[in-house]
């Protein structure tokens, strides 16, 4: 069983880091086009990361092969799961639900209850494997006391 190791991101990762999230929208079936067209959702922003709202899973070595992005928004108690992307050649090994943990522990961190998910058609089930629920993808925050 393989363990993966969560850590924030570092700003001098930010193009990597975007290119995995271009890298993983691209296997799902998305053409250049498409890309073109939400690069700015794609795209993982400096100050998101210097505020410690990236987490990234990372090899043994420090590579990156996955991360997630959470931040609070304007409604009281939800905080936002922006987009959490794993590298294409480390699918099915787990690093997806490791990721959604860090999320998880973000959102607690921030002190909400809910996490709201904006997430590709096709990842829904796996949300919904985790405990989300529609609509819009919500999973409701478990506090620790």
């Amino acid at each position: 069983m393989e363990v993966h190791s969560v850590r924030d991101a570092k700003p001098e990762e930010q193009r990597d880091l975007t290119q995995l999230c271009v890298r993983a929208t691209l296997a799902t079936g998305y053409d250049d086009a498409f890309i073109d067209r939400v690069m700015p959702g794609l795209t993982v922003m400096l100050p998101l990361i210097t505020a410690g709202a990236v987490q990234v899973v990372e090899q043994p070595s420090g590579t990156a092969v996955g991360v997630v992005t959470v931040t609070t928004t304007a409604l009281s108690g939800v905080s936002l799961l922006h987009g959490l992307y794993v590298d294409p050649p480390f699918w099915k090994r787990g690093i997806g639900r490791v990721l959604f943990g860090a999320a998880v522990t973000r959102a607690r961190a921030l002190r909400t209850g809910g996490l709201m998910i904006y997430a590709e058609p096709s990842a829904e089930g796996f949300y919904r494997r985790l405990g989300a629920i529609r609509p819009h993808l919500f999973y409701v925050v478990p506090q620790i006391a």
